[in-house]
């Protein structure tokens, strides 16, 4: 009897995810006849079944669907094994594109910023706003992208990344100082579902339950101007650190209310890079910086 090898795996493993043997040859870059020649070998290795043919179908066996989740775990842990072996030396950066969703807080873009112009005066940073879904497919193509954004582990298994959990930040409900809603003695949801709710493009994938509240809502993908906006009308879900100078100025307001939102939500903050990333001159000075600022502030 046979061991397996990766190959064998990640053959099995699209051909699960694909339910085609010519499915998964183009997700691999491979051949129909490779595909089914690897998973057949996988069979007679082992002697069982996993796949039944069903017109263009390739149906897993109750056997298949028993090893497939640890299947998957070690063709993901291979593939992290072979990036970072790849990568095993330091690597010069000479530009960082910095991925971040609404949550991320504006005064740790500036200690970030203050830290690069320092130690590494010659590289080109970049700020990107990006949605959760294009983040994680972009810091995976490259060592010199990392991003900061919601913690969240449900669909980060299918991307060769890894993440450091900063901790977690406040959200609360604001609106414009003179606002209707602060008329009223106790704000009730029956209340904010009269006033134009503003939601981040963002929070409205990665926060769905905290959305919709009102069935007047505007869908903004762009930080500055939801600010500018709920400060003429309407009231929106913001993080702390978006909303305090706002609120120190006196054009926003925290909605204090007596049912739902009675408190402040958590909502958790990562750090997100490839593998090859711990190998560059940027990555240990970095990850102090982010583990200093949330030890103060989160």
């Amino acid at each position: 009897m046979g061991m397996f090898s990766y190959e064998h795996l990640n053959s099995f493993c699209a051909t699960y995810d694909e339910q085609s043997y010519s499915k998964a040859a183009r997700v691999l870059g491979k051949d129909r006849t490779t595909i089914r020649e690897q998973v057949k070998a996988l069979e007679d290795s082992y002697r069982t079944i996993l796949f039944t043919i069903e017109g263009k179908k390739a149906l897993p066996t109750s056997f298949a669907r028993s090893i497939y989740k640890q299947s998957k775990l070690l063709v993901q842990n291979s593939e992290r094994l072979h990036l970072r072996m790849m990568n095993a030396y330091q690597q010069e950066l000479t530009r960082l594109d910095f991925y971040h969703d609404t949550l991320m807080p504006n005064d740790l873009v500036v200690e970030i910023e203050q830290h690069v112009l320092k130690a590494h005066p010659d590289m080109v940073l970049n700020w990107l706003h990006r949605n959760r879904d294009e983040i994680l497919v972009d810091v995976t193509q490259a060592h010199n992208k990392v991003a900061i954004m919601q913690h969240r582990m449900e669909n980060m298994s299918e991307y060769p990344i890894s993440a450091i959990k900063l901790g977690d930040g406040d959200i609360a409900a604001y609106a414009r100082i003179d606002s209707p809603l602060f008329k009223i003695g106790e704000i009730r949801l029956e209340d904010l579902q009269l006033e134009t709710q503003y939601i981040s493009e963002n929070q409205s994938k990665t926060m769905p339950e905290w959305l919709g509240i009102s069935p007047y809502f505007r869908t903004v993908s762009n930080n500055d101007m939801l600010l500018e906006l709920v400060k003429v009308n309407g009231w929106a879900l913001l993080p702390k650190s978006l909303a305090t100078e706002a609120v120190n100025t006196k054009q926003l307001r925290r909605i204090e209310f007596n049912e739902l939102l009675s408190h402040s939500a958590k909502f958790g903050l990562s750090f997100f890079y490839p593998t090859s990333f711990e190998n560059t001159n940027v990555y240990k000075g970095l990850v102090e910086v982010l583990k200093g600022y949330a030890t103060k502030n989160l």
